[in-house]
């Protein structure tokens, strides 16, 4: 280690007055001048140190400590009670909701098409690839046409060009 290197570690030491400088270390830092430069920062940091330290009321900083420990802890308090207070409305849903407490009624219109799904004897797997609103347009005119009698059904004679269209297009799938 060079000469600075070894000064420069033991200046602090020496300020706080654990140890003096050897005759070696005190010619060496009147000759170098950037360990008289780092010499005069570590005193003047050392006196900086001590007035503030001064400065300072520990009754104070202790009570400053201790208010800030409280808001801390009341801050916890209130996280941990909102957590819990959330958990309890989470389970009490779960609860209700896996016990069967909450009613699911399916509305009029669920049952309708429910009603006539279950009068077909027929299979349908081209309504598997339908959109929900095409589906529901079909299960519609599916029960429009199970709440008619089948007297009330045109013949195909009776259709105009149109509607046979339709038919003819609607059997294609």
């Amino acid at each position: 280690m060079s000469e600075c290197g070894w000064l420069s570690d033991r200046m602090p030491v020496v300020v706080l007055g654990r140890a003096q400088w050897t005759p070696q270390e005190a010619q060496h830092l009147t000759l170098c001048g950037g360990c008289q430069r780092e010499w005069v920062l570590v005193r003047a940091a050392n006196r900086l140190g001590t007035s503030a330290a001064g400065a300072l009321e520990p009754a104070a900083v202790a009570g400053a400590i201790a208010a800030r420990l409280e808001r801390d802890q009341e801050t916890r308090l209130r996280r941990r009670r909102w957590t819990l207070g959330g958990l309890a409305a989470a389970a009490a849903v779960l609860i209700a909701v896996w016990t069967g407490a909450v009613p699911n009624q399916p509305s009029s219109r669920a049952a309708d098409t429910s009603l006539a799904a279950g009068q077909l004897e027929i299979s349908l797997p081209e309504l598997g690839s339908l959109h929900p609103a095409e589906l529901d347009s079909v299960l519609q005119t599916m029960d429009e046409a199970a709440a008619g009698s089948p007297s009330d059904d045109p013949e195909l004679g009776d259709l105009n060009p149109e509607e046979l269209e339709r038919v003819l297009d609607s059997w294609e799938g």
